[in-house]
C-alpha cells in the first residue's frame, strides 16, 4: 500500500504536462469560481458563528475568575470546529459540482493515453454524474464524521494518543477525497458498489492521491485548483489498473 501511496501522490507532478498536451486548461475555469465561492462561505460562517458555539460552551465554565479568556478561547475553538466541519462538507461540496467538469477531462485524459480498458463504458449527463456524486457524498460524508467523532473522542479521553488520531483523521479525510476523485474516471465502467470495490483494492493510490487534495484544501488554494489537479493526477493511472481487470 505504502508504493500505492507514493504512486498516489508523485501523480500531482508526473502528469501536470498533461494539461498543456491535451489542452485541459479550460477545465479548471469552472472549479476555480466553485472554489471561490465556496472559501467564501465557510470562512464567513466560521467567523460569524464562531461566537454563538463559544457562547454556548462557556456556560459550562462555572467560575467568574478567568472568564474573559475562557471565552477568547472558547470563540476561537467554535470557530475551528465549524470551520473543521464546514471544510469537510465543502470538500464534498466541490467534488459533486465539479463533476460535469471533471467528468469529461478525465474522459479526455483517458482518450489521449496509451491504455485502454476492455471494459463496456458509458457516459453520463451532467445531471447523472452529480445524482451519483450525491448519492456517494452522502455515504462518505456518514462514514467520515461518524470516524472522525470517534477518534476526536478517544483523543479527548486518552491525551496521548492525539498525534496518532491526528494522522488516522488525515488520512481518514484523504482516502474519501482521493475515491471521489477516482470516481471520476470509473463512472464510466462501474456502478457506484463496483467502484467502491475497485477504489478499496487500490486504496493506496487513493490515500496518496487524497492526501494532496486535503493539503490543498488547508491552504485555501485547494478550493481553486484541487478538483482538477486530484483528477489529472490520479486518471491515468486508474485507466491503466483498469486496463488489467
Amino acid at each position: 500500500m505504502i508504493k500505492d501511496i507514493v504512486i498516489g501522490i508523485s501523480g500531482y507532478f508526473r502528469h501536470l504536462s498533461l494539461i498543456r498536451k491535451n489542452a485541459l486548461a479550460r477545465f479548471f475555469l469552472a472549479p476555480m469560481l466553485i472554489g471561490v465561492l465556496l472559501i467564501a462561505t465557510v470562512g464567513t460562517s466560521a467567523y460569524g458563528l464562531g461566537d454563538d458555539l463559544g457562547s454556548l460552551m462557556v456556560r459550562w465554565y462555572p467560575f467568574e475568575k478567568g472568564l474573559s479568556i475562557v471565552n477568547t478561547i472558547s470563540s476561537w475553538i467554535g470557530g475551528l470546529l465549524i470551520f473543521t466541519v464546514g471544510l469537510i462538507l465543502a470538500k464534498y461540496i466541490v467534488l459533486i459540482l465539479a463533476s460535469p467538469f471533471m467528468s469529461p477531462m478525465s474522459e479526455k485524459i483517458e482518450a489521449n493515453s496509451n491504455y485502454s480498458p476492455k471494459l463496456p463504458s458509458q457516459s453520463l449527463s451532467a445531471a447523472q454524474g452529480i445524482w451519483r456524486g450525491v448519492r456517494i457524498a452522502i455515504a462518505s460524508i456518514i462514514k467520515e464524521l461518524s470516524i472522525t467523532l470517534i477518534l476526536l473522542i478517544l483523543s479527548v479521553i486518552i491525551p496521548f494518543i492525539s498525534p496518532i488520531t491526528a494522522v488516522l483523521i488525515i488520512l481518514i479525510q484523504a482516502y474519501f477525497a482521493g475515491s471521489g476523485n477516482m470516481d471520476y474516471t470509473l463512472e464510466r465502467y462501474y456502478g457506484v458498489k463496483e467502484s467502491k470495490r475497485f477504489i478499496r483494492s487500490n486504496r493506496g493510490l487513493a490515500i496518496g492521491n487524497g492526501l494532496v487534495f486535503v493539503f490543498l484544501l488547508m491552504l485555501g488554494l485547494g478550493f481553486f485548483i484541487a478538483p482538477p489537479l486530484g483528477t489529472l493526477a490520479v486518471t491515468p493511472e486508474v485507466i491503466k489498473r483498469l486496463e488489467k481487470y
